[in-house]
C-alpha cells in the first residue's frame, strides 16, 4: 500500500511495514511494469481481498477513520463495504501508478483527465504572480495526480514528512523523482527553499490531511484545550493535522488551492481543485490562521464526504479512538 511521503515507522501496523519494504515494494513496481491490466487487476483484487478476510490492524484502523467520516447513522454493514473498497481501490491505484510511470509522461497525461474548472481555478492562482500552494487530500490515486501535473509541465516542490524511513519509501521517492517532483523533507532548509519559491511565483504541494508529530510540523498548530496536546477540527473533532500550509501561505501571500483525486467509473481518473482562497486577514494573527485553516479543512472535508471510499488513510487520523 502506497502512503504519504516518510511516514513514521512507528505508526505504521506490521502489516505495512511489510508491504512498505524494499523488497515488496520493489517487486510491485517491477511486475506493475511487465503485467498486463487484464493480469494486474486481478491481482490487486486478490491482494485486497486477503486483507480484507483477516482484518489486520490497518482494517480497523481505516474502519475507525470512515466512522468519523460518514457519521453513527451509517450501518455496519454499509461501513464494512466501505472500508473493503478502501483497500480493492488503494490496490489498483498502486497497479496503476507503477504500470503507467514506466510508460513515460505522455501516458500519464492521457490516463488522467483535468477538468476544465480544475484548469481554471489552477491558472486563476499562477496568475496572481503571489505563489501557489496546492494542498491534497488522499484520495483516488494521489500520486499520479501529482505526476500528472508535474507531467503538464509544472514545477512542483513537494513538502514531505521529517525524518523520512528506508526501505520502499526510497523507491517511491525515486520513481516521484525521475517524473520531475521535486521531494523534500519539511526542514528549515525545506521550508526556506519553500518561501523563496512561493516569493517567486512558484509552486509549492503538500499533504495536509494526515496526522503529524509536533516536530514534524515545524510550525505552530492550534492549541487543543488543556494546554499540551494539539490538534484542528476535521469532521468535527479535533485531529493532530498539520497547519504549516496555512501559516505559509500567510507569511507569503500565496494562494491555496485544495487537491483531491478520485476514480470516476466514466472518466477513470480524475484531479479536482477548489477554487483559490486567497487568505483573509482580519488583523489578529491567531484569527487569521483559525479562519483560513477551517476554510482549507471545509474543502477536504467535501472531497473526501463525496467518496469515502476513496480515502486512502492508514494511520489513525484521531489517535484517541485507536487503543
Amino acid at each position: 500500500m502506497s502512503e504519504d511521503h516518510h511516514p513514521e515507522k512507528s505508526q505504521l501496523t506490521p502489516l505495512q511495514r511489510f508491504l512498505s519494504s524494499r523488497l515488496v515494494t520493489g517487486a510491485g513496481m517491477f511486475l506493475s511494469k511487465c503485467v498486463p491490466p487484464f493480469i494486474g487487476y486481478p491481482v490487486a483484487g486478490l491482494i485486497a481481498g486477503l486483507i480484507n478476510w483477516l482484518k489486520p490492524d490497518v482494517y480497523r484502523i481505516v474502519y475507525a477513520n470512515l466512522r468519523q467520516v460518514v457519521g453513527p447513522k451509517v450501518d455496519e454493514e454499509t461501513l464494512h463495504r466501505l472500508v473493503r473498497q478502501v483497500f480493492h481501490n488503494n490496490t489498483r491505484n498502486d497497479y496503476d501508478l507503477w504500470h503507467l510511470m514506466s510508460r513515460g509522461p505522455e501516458t500519464i497525461r492521457a490516463a488522467v483527465h483535468i477538468p476544465p474548472d480544475t484548469r481554471t481555478h489552477l491558472e486563476q492562482a499562477l496568475q496572481r504572480g503571489q505563489g501557489v500552494i496546492i494542498v491534497g487530500a488522499h484520495t483516488g490515486n494521489f500520486d499520479l495526480g501529482i505526476l500528472t501535473l508535474a507531467a503538464h509541465g509544472l514545477e512542483i516542490q513537494v513538502l514531505g514528512l521529517a525524518a523520512p524511513p528506508a526501505g520502499g519509501f526510497d523507491l517511491m521517492d525515486r520513481m516521484r523523482a525521475s517524473a520531475g517532483v521535486h521531494l523534500t523533507s519539511i526542514s528549515v532548509p525545506a521550508l526556506r527553499e519553500a518561501i523563496k519559491r512561493l516569493r517567486a511565483g512558484g509552486v509549492v504541494l503538500t499533504g495536509v490531511d494526515r496526522p503529524v508529530d509536533d516536530v514534524e510540523q515545524l510550525v505552530e498548530p492550534s492549541p487543543l484545550p488543556g494546554g499540551s496536546k494539539r490538534g484542528v477540527e476535521f469532521f468535527g473533532r479535533l485531529a493532530p493535522l498539520p497547519t504549516g500550509h496555512v501559516r505559509l501561505a500567510l507569511k507569503t501571500d500565496a494562494t491555496i488551492v485544495v487537491a483531491s483525486s478520485c476514480h470516476d467509473p466514466q472518466k477513470g481518473n480524475v484531479v479536482h481543485l477548489s477554487p483559490p482562497l486567497k487568505m483573509v486577514r482580519t488583523g489578529d494573527r491567531d484569527e487569521d490562521r483559525r479562519v483560513n485553516l477551517r476554510r482549507v479543512t471545509g474543502w477536504l472535508e467535501e472531497f473526501i464526504r463525496a467518496r469515502p471510499e476513496q480515502w486512502a488513510m492508514f494511520v489513525p487520523v484521531w489517535p484517541e479512538q485507536h487503543p
